[in-house]
């Protein structure tokens, strides 16, 4: 060990005439460099567990930032290359380009497996790397993401200033026009329970309850309807709009069936929003046969 030392010395001795140096014994097993200063840098090897090994320099001088690989290793000779320091500092890194080409630097990994990301020892986000058809997908509070991006909990968007919005895009073919939700001043929280199960029909809507629980209705659910048999032959009727509680401004319709052949005017002469009537006078008596059909539609 001492005679490869010193030969190597001779060669650094060569190149900077300015540097001395010293080997110390094989007991301590320290190489100590120093120049014309009192001061020196040992390199030492461990004083037990040793398993002999060379580290084979490179043949050139690296540039600067680059710092020394081990390129391959042979036997027992681990062969250096100077490389890039490609790693991200904990206060930034200053990088020449962003991308994962050639000369570009990226955080990431460079193989099939998933970027994590983690706090206090716990993963909180994800990004598939291995092989199949969820690569590249986003998981943040799951490890197993099942669309493009999967949260595991509540999504919030806040705003400084103006709601923000959520916006959906139309297919790229089409254009570039989008469609968005944004929330307006409130004086409270609200949410909003979606169906549990998709309409029953064509052109049902949705409705929803104080408390925010939504539901498909038919646009006829609102209205209050039905038909009407006078209770005795008279030409004023007071018609109950049952199952339906009349609001002010609500507008109501109706029409009268009779005998065929027959003419009957008829008018609606109130709309009671207190005992939930309607009353109509019709031109003529009406009997027991006779119906009158009535709707209410809300404003």
């Amino acid at each position: 060990m001492y005679l490869a030392i010193r030969i190597t010395l001779t060669v650094m001795f060569c190149a900077v005439a300015s540097v001395t140096s010293f080997a110390q014994s094989f007991t301590t097993g320290t190489l100590n460099l120093r120049n014309s200063s009192a001061q020196s840098v040992s390199l030492t090897s461990p004083s037990s567990g040793v398993t002999p090994y060379t580290i084979q320099l490179p043949s050139s001088t690296g540039g600067v930032g680059q710092v020394l690989t081990i390129d391959a290793i042979t036997g027992s000779t681990a062969t250096l290359r100077w490389s890039e320091a490609s790693y991200w500092g904990l206060v930034g890194s200053s990088i020449s380009a962003g991308g994962t080409a050639v000369g570009q630097q990226y955080l990431g990994t460079s193989n099939a497996q998933d970027v994590v990301l983690a706090s206090n020892g716990q993963e909180r986000l994800r990004i598939l790397g291995v092989p199949g058809p969820g690569q590249g997908r986003i998981g943040i509070g799951t490890s197993t993401p099942s669309s493009f991006v999967d949260v595991a909990g509540d999504l919030r968007l806040s705003s400084s200033g103006t709601a923000s919005l959520l916006t959906f895009a139309e297919p790229l073919a089409d254009g570039t026009n989008t469609t968005s939700f944004r929330a307006q001043a409130q004086s409270a929280d609200i949410t909003y329970t979606l169906p549990a199960s998709a309409p029953a029909a064509n052109g049902m809507v949705l409705t929803a309850t104080p408390a925010g629980t939504m539901q498909w209705a038919s646009p006829q659910s609102f209205m209050g309807r039905g038909t009407f048999a006078p209770p005795g032959v008279g030409f004023v009727h007071v018609i109950p709009t049952t199952g339906y509680d009349v609001q002010p401004g609500d507008v109501a319709l109706v029409s009268v069936r009779g005998p065929a052949g027959s003419t009957i005017a008829y008018t609606i002469t109130a709309i009671d929003d207190v005992a939930n009537t309607i009353t109509v006078e019709t031109s003529t008596d009406l009997t027991t046969a006779d119906r009158i059909t009535w709707a209410v539609i809300p404003q």
